[in-house]
C-alpha cells in the first residue's frame, strides 16, 4: 500500500503520491531537455512558467527540475538530461517531505483553526519567499521556489510576486505552475520564459496509470480516451466517481427542458461528509464546459459569444471560491450551476 511521506496539499488524492514525491515523469521530454540543457550551460531563466491544463504533470516537472538542480549544484557537471531520482537519496526524500532547506513550495495554506485549506494562496504566503531568500544556501547552489499554482493567487500576493520575480536574487530559479496562464498578471508572465506542456498521449497516460497501480489494461484504454490527456482527470474519472458526475452534468445542461430533481440528486451526491473530493469534481467539470464553449465558440468565428463563456467562467469560477471559503449549500450550489448552465447554453 502506498504511503504518504509528503504533507497533503488542498488537491491531494488518496493513494495517490503527490508531484514532490513522485519519481515518475511521462512525457514533457522536450521540455525536460531544455531545462536541463539551459542549466548545463548556465542560462536557465530565472522565471519559468509551466503551463497546461490539470493534472498533465507539470508539477511532477518542477520537482523533477528541483531535484536536478539540488542533486548538481555545480552546472557545468550536471548531467545533459533529467536522471529519473532515486527515492532512496537524502535530496530526493527532503524534496517530498517538505524540508529540503533550498527548496520553497508553496500552495493554499492549510487553516488550522478552520481544519481545511484556503481557496487562495495568500500574500503571507508569498512574503515566506523574503525569509526563504534571506538564508545563504547551505551548498552554495541554486534555490528553488515552486508555486502552484500560480494561478491561485490573489492580487496582493500576485503583487509581492511579482517583486521578487523583478529582482531575483542570484542562482535562484521561480517555478510558477498555472493551467490558465492569461489570468496571471502580464507584468509576470513577462518576467518568466513560458513553457507551453501538451496533454499526455494516450500510451502515456495510459503507462502512468498502470505504474500507480491506477488502472489495468481493461480499462486504462477508455479512461484514456476520456480524459482529455490528464493523469488526474483518469484517476477522478475512475475512482471517485467522475465518470458519473459529469455524464450527469453533461445531461443537464444539455436538456431541453430542465430537470430540477434530478440537479438536486446531482448536488446530494456532491454535498455532505467526506464529499470534498466529489465536489471539486463538480466544480472543475463546470468550468472545464464552460471553457470547452468558449473555446468551440471563437474557433466558430464567434467572437461575442467566445466573450460571454469567458466572462461566464470568470464568474462562475467566483461562485465557486465563494462556496468553499464561506461553506455555503453544497447541494443548493451544485443544482443552481447546473441551471445556469442550462440558460446559459441554450441562450
Amino acid at each position: 500500500m502506498y504511503e504518504r511521506v509528503a504533507p497533503e496539499r488542498f488537491d491531494s488524492l488518496p493513494e495517490i503520491p503527490e508531484p514532490s514525491e513522485n519519481p515518475l515523469l511521462i512525457g514533457h521530454d522536450e521540455a525536460a531537455s531544455l531545462l536541463a540543457s539551459a542549466y548545463r550551460a548556465g542560462k536557465l531563466h530565472h522565471g519559468l512558467l509551466l503551463a497546461g491544463p490539470p493534472g498533465i504533470g507539470k508539477a511532477t516537472l518542477a520537482f523533477h527540475l528541483a531535484n536536478h538542480l539540488l542533486s548538481n549544484p555545480d552546472p557545468s557537471s550536471a548531467p545533459e538530461r533529467f536522471v529519473a531520482p532515486d527515492p532512496a537519496s537524502q535530496t530526493f526524500r527532503l524534496i517530498a517531505q517538505d524540508a529540503h532547506p533550498s527548496l520553497l513550495h508553496l500552495t493554499r495554506p492549510f487553516v488550522e483553526r478552520d481544519k481545511k485549506f484556503k481557496t487562495v494562496i495568500t500574500v503571507d504566503e508569498i512574503r515566506r519567499i523574503q525569509r526563504f531568500l534571506s538564508l545563504t544556501p547551505h551548498d552554495g547552489g541554486y534555490r528553488v521556489v515552486i508555486v502552484d499554482p500560480a494561478d491561485d493567487m490573489n492580487i496582493s500576493a500576485a503583487n509581492a510576486l511579482l517583486k521578487s520575480l523583478e529582482e531575483p536574487p542570484p542562482r535562484t530559479v521561480f517555478v510558477l505552475i498555472t493551467h490558465s496562464p492569461g489570468r496571471l498578471l502580464p507584468t509576470i508572465r513577462s518576467r518568466c520564459q513560458v513553457l507551453r506542456l501538451q496533454p499526455l498521449q494516450d500510451r502515456q497516460l495510459m503507462q502512468l496509470l498502470s505504474e500507480l497501480g491506477a488502472a489495468d489494461e481493461s480499462t486504462g484504454a477508455e479512461l484514456a480516451s476520456r480524459s482529455q490527456g490528464s493523469v488526474r482527470n483518469a484517476i477522478l474519472l475512475s475512482q471517485f466517481g467522475g465518470a458519473e458526475i459529469t455524464d450527469i452534468l453533461h445531461k443537464l445542461v444539455n436538456a431541453r427542458d430542465f430537470d430540477p430533481a434530478e440537479a438536486l440528486r446531482l448536488g446530494d451526491a456532491v454535498s455532505g461528509r467526506e464529499r470534498d473530493v466529489q465536489f471539486a469534481i463538480f466544480n472543475r467539470a463546470v468550468l472545464d464546459m464552460i471553457a470547452e464553449r468558449a473555446s468551440s465558440l471563437a474557433i466558430s468565428g464567434d467572437g461575442i459569444g467566445a466573450s460571454r463563456a469567458a466572462e461566464l467562467w470568470e464568474d462562475v469560477n467566483t461562485t465557486i471560491r465563494e462556496a468553499e471559503t464561506f461553506n455555503l449549500d453544497r447541494k443548493q450550489h451544485a443544482a443552481g450551476l447546473a441551471a445556469r448552465l442550462n440558460t446559459a447554453f441554450r441562450g
